[in-house]
């Protein structure tokens, strides 16, 4: 798992067709109400995807991607295909494209995105790469933003790390606890987390009383230029040398 970046992407998208339920499963209790998002299954080429819908009316396609690159990691969440990529490889795009599946334009070419990456010690990794994850920048992005706001937990000895981008409808996750990067997060906290980020993104709701889900929230409200509510106390920042 370590040297890739695990990339969950949600992509507004205009109504579907053909879609069928989703798996049956228990309430998740993250959410304050149940049906904050309804999920179902698109089936194609024996192959299904994940969709969902949200108590406004709005539709996502979901997708996780295997990164080996910063420059990959970047494009996995482009939506559509600008002049100036018109030679790479964008496979959101391309899979889109053969789903038959419209992206809803919200003024973005880009999807929102939460990045996984498992890291030997936080402390190897500097704010400045972590600043490059969490904005999904690559390799030859220009550095706009000087400091990073994180929040932080520690299960026994291994720290997990939740860091906000600004302004990019992304946020990276960087941890040195290999089991709840496999077992945890990866099957269920990082699309739970992104739900959560779509819904206070769009809405400017926290669409939960959880504990974490809320110290989540202060964290995306105190990097929104808009938003003045955050609550300093509850989120670290740390400058970019």
């Amino acid at each position: 798992m370590k040297n890739k970046y695990f990339s969950e992407i949600a992509v507004p998208i205009e109504s579907p067709y053909g879609f069928m339920p989703g798996n049956e499963a228990a309430r998740d209790f993250t959410f304050d109400k149940e049906n904050r998002f309804k999920d179902y299954r698109l089936k194609k080429d024996e192959k299904t995807y994940d969709i969902s819908f949200d108590d406004y009316g709005q539709w996502y396609f979901f997708i996780s991607f295997e990164c080996g690159t910063l420059d990959e990691l970047k494009l996995s969440r482009q939506i559509f295909r600008p002049p100036y990529l018109k030679e790479d490889k964008l496979a959101l795009v391309e899979l889109l494209d053969k789903l038959e599946i419209n992206p809803f334009y919200e003024g973005h070419d880009k999807a929102y995105g939460h990045v996984l990456s498992l890291v030997p010690a936080l402390d190897s990794i500097s704010a400045f790469d972590q600043a490059r994850l969490a904005n999904y920048d690559g390799n030859d992005d220009p550095t706009i933003i000087k400091k990073i706001h994180f929040i932080e937990n520690e299960y026994k000895g291994e720290r997990t790390r939740f860091i906000s981008g600004f302004e990019t409808r992304s946020f990276a996750t960087v941890t040195e606890n290999q089991y709840y990067a496999k077992e945890i997060h990866l099957p269920g906290n990082a699309r739970t987390y992104l739900k959560l980020f779509i819904y206070f993104s769009r809405y400017g709701i926290l669409p939960s009383q959880q504990m974490m889900p809320r110290f989540l929230g202060n964290l995306w409200a105190s990097t929104q230029s808009l938003n003045t509510r955050a609550n300093a106390a509850l989120y670290k920042e740390e400058s970019i040398e």
